[in-house]
């Protein structure tokens, strides 16, 4: 009797050993399945005599172009899908009026604001706007003077003039932070004898940071010697910090954050000029999932159905395929298109279970 085998759906994958469903799609455009086995040959006369196979391998792939977002993490390896509360990055773009004033849909995240002016063509960024600098309560801190550093064979003591505006302060070392002291004054330890260190500290507020302060440059002392006389940043160090800051007048062209979130903008904006403004937000309601390095897929047992119909009487019958052992590949394929629907395609690795059997396929006849 001859039989022809059509669609692909309701596919299952489950918890190896538990047969507790992770996720469940109701249809797939295709399902393929490849069996391999290496054969070697035993020649006579240079022809073949006699073959041996090795075991078995396999791999199922499954294309669909309609999935449940699980399916996305549960091949990236991560643990589920997590919903919740996530941080978005948005950009928003604006024709200025004459209040000057840009409402955002969403309240921004304190020192995730970027303004820029366009150009023509509503998306090059013709200009930065700064955010004023002057200590007051819609700006951030004014930028840290007067770094001391006082070093000794394994720390140093690291002091500053208090900033307008800041509650609290980030010390860097070599550019990476090692303290945040809500005073001015920091100690940091575990430092290595007659070593080299450049320090330079950062004022914070709820509106952002403001500039770096100048570069110290210290050496430690010996092992075991005392400390040695506090160093403070050279005047070419204390010019260039000035320079990158940049402070801005509040008379010049500049924004403030408003209580509310809102960007205002200074008088010399141009009104009627097109302008965006980049933020991060808190979103409620937000699926997601991450790609980790170092972190792949579990194994599962995986189900699928199909429909088996008979030459002879033109009859369906169901067919159902069990894959004992599937493990998604860790390389992996997604790719979006503007003119079709993306075609999400997965690849399983069918590997043998404890009685090394690696797939059954049940022909249910009524």
């Amino acid at each position: 009797m001859s039989y022809g085998m059509k669609d692909a759906a309701n596919v299952t994958i489950v918890k190896r050993g538990t047969h507790e469903p992770v996720l469940f799609a109701d249809y797939a455009n295709t399902t393929s399945v490849e069996w391999k086995a290496d054969r070697v040959y035993a020649k006579k006369k240079g022809a073949n005599a006699i073959a041996w196979d090795a075991n078995r391998t396999g791999e199922l792939t499954i294309e669909t172009e309609l999935f449940d977002l699980k399916l996305m993490a549960l091949i990236a390896g991560d643990d589920d899908l997590h919903k919740g509360q996530n941080d978005i990055f948005k950009r928003e773009a604006f024709t200025l009026t004459s209040d000057r004033l840009i409402k955002l849909s969403n309240a921004p995240i304190s020192g995730s604001i970027s303004v820029f002016k366009l150009g023509d063509d509503g998306l090059t960024h013709e200009m930065t706007i700064p955010q004023l600098v002057d200590g007051s309560a819609a700006s951030v801190p004014t930028m840290v003077t007067d770094v001391a550093v006082t070093p000794k064979d394994k720390t140093t003591a690291i002091t500053w003039s208090a900033s307008t505006g800041a509650t609290s302060y980030v010390v860097l070392r070599d550019g990476v932070k090692v303290g945040e002291p809500v005073g001015t004054t920091y100690t940091d330890a575990d430092l290595t004898p007659n070593k080299q260190y450049k320090y330079t500290v950062v004022a914070v507020n709820n509106n952002g940071s403001a500039p770096k302060s100048a570069e110290v440059v210290v050496t430690t002392t010996a092992d075991g010697a005392p400390a040695g006389e506090a160093v403070h940043a050279t005047e070419q160090a204390k010019t260039e910090a000035q320079k990158n800051a940049a402070v801005v007048s509040a008379n010049g062209l500049n924004f403030k954050v408003t209580e509310n979130g809102g960007i205002q903008l200074s008088g010399a904006a141009v009104v009627g000029a097109r302008y965006a403004v980049y933020y991060m937000t808190k979103m409620d309601g937000v699926s997601s999932y991450t790609i980790n390095a170092q972190k792949f897929a579990d194994n599962f047992e995986i189900y699928a159905d199909c429909f088996i119909r008979d030459k002879e009487k033109g009859q369906d019958h169901l067919a159902q395929m069990h894959y004992m052992n599937a493990k998604p590949e860790g390389s992996f394929t997604f790719s979006q298109n503007s003119k079709e629907p993306t075609s999400l395609s997965i690849k399983f690795d069918l590997l043998p279970d404890e009685n090394n059997d690696m797939a059954t396929y049940k022909y249910i006849e009524d």
